[in-house]
């Protein structure tokens, strides 16, 4: 071979190795396209979708704001794992798909927690939709849930209101139904959305009763765990707390304490876990040194996401 051709024959293929490294990078970063990012504050914020439910409280229509989001890549068989996140009380249209790095009781975290169970940015191979309803708006600008109101839970709004919601997913009315695995949910949240996430295991983890829709009542053991940051059974408000027996299929549960919480005491998310603890129930407990709040102990190797995939 001559030199000439020596020289085409050797640029030919340093050429074809750049193409081959530029499409390389190209399919890497096409598999790494995350659904949040921080900008140079460290304030995260996460893509949503946003949506109107409305449904029928007590004979009245009503609707409540939904953000949810999916994993950028196609589903598994069988769709994503869902995990619910519930704000705690907070002005009305909270957003915690998009906070500041320093909002108050730790809401900085909120979109983290969501990064690691969009994302998975530890390659666990295990990614979850989320979606987050918003509370009912109280009459002075607040959201808060219903699950501990001084009334029978079935007269309230979101007893109304969560079985519609649910049906609504199943049906594809928060994109193709398929992409979501409604057997395999997931609660997570914090003060009011902390005894929300418990009420997702004491009322809607049960078989439905003979008079109910099945599309909006089949709900049995669909509930795999639960996380619980500052906050106790559904029922309890504050110091005001007593547990009852709980179901035979409550999920695993994990508890996030702050220390000097003043708002939800300790002892009260203690006497939950310790309830959990007697009946076999898998649960573990994270006191840290804050107050009402998410810290970072929320995101991480001992994180939502961490113990949600303890059972996915």
């Amino acid at each position: 071979m001559n030199k000439t051709l020596m020289t085409a024959s050797y640029h030919a293929r340093f050429m074809v190795g750049i193409l081959a490294a530029i499409m390389s990078l190209g399919f890497a970063g096409a598999a790494k396209a995350d659904r949040c990012s921080a900008d140079g504050s460290g304030n995260w914020s996460c893509s949503y979708s946003y949506r109107v439910n409305w449904y029928s409280c007590n004979g009245v229509p009503l609707g409540r704001g939904v953000r949810y989001q999916a994993p950028e890549d196609a589903p598994p068989p069988g769709g994503w794992p869902v995990a619910f996140y519930y704000n705690g009380t907070s002005p009305a249209d909270t957003n915690p798909f998009v906070q500041d790095a320093n909002a108050s009781f730790g809401a900085g975290y909120v979109p983290q927690v969501i990064h690691e169970l969009l994302d998975d940015p530890n390659g666990t191979g295990k990614k979850y939709a989320v979606i987050a309803p918003e509370p009912p708006q109280s009459a002075v600008l607040l959201e808060f849930w219903n699950t501990n109101l001084p009334v029978p839970y079935s007269t309230t709004c979101d007893y109304d209101f969560f079985p519609d919601f649910f049906s609504e997913i199943k049906s594809g009315k928060y994109g193709s139904a398929s992409r979501y695995n409604m057997n395999k949910r997931y609660a997570f949240g914090i003060s009011s959305g902390g005894y929300n996430s418990s009420r997702m295991a004491v009322t809607f983890n049960q078989a439905k009763k003979w008079y109910q829709s099945c599309s909006e009542w089949c709900n049995k053991d669909t509930w795999k765990a639960i996380a619980i940051v500052s906050a106790s059974y559904a029922n309890c408000t504050g110091p005001a707390c007593y547990v009852p027996g709980l179901p035979s299929n409550h999920p695993p549960t994990k508890f996030w304490q702050g220390v000097f919480d003043f708002i939800v005491p300790k002892w009260t998310a203690e006497l939950y876990h310790e309830d959990l603890q007697d009946d076999g129930v898998a649960t573990e407990f994270v006191e840290h040194d804050g107050g009402h709040e998410f810290t970072a102990e929320a995101i991480g190797a001992d994180g939502v996401k961490a113990w949600f995939d303890e059972f996915n």
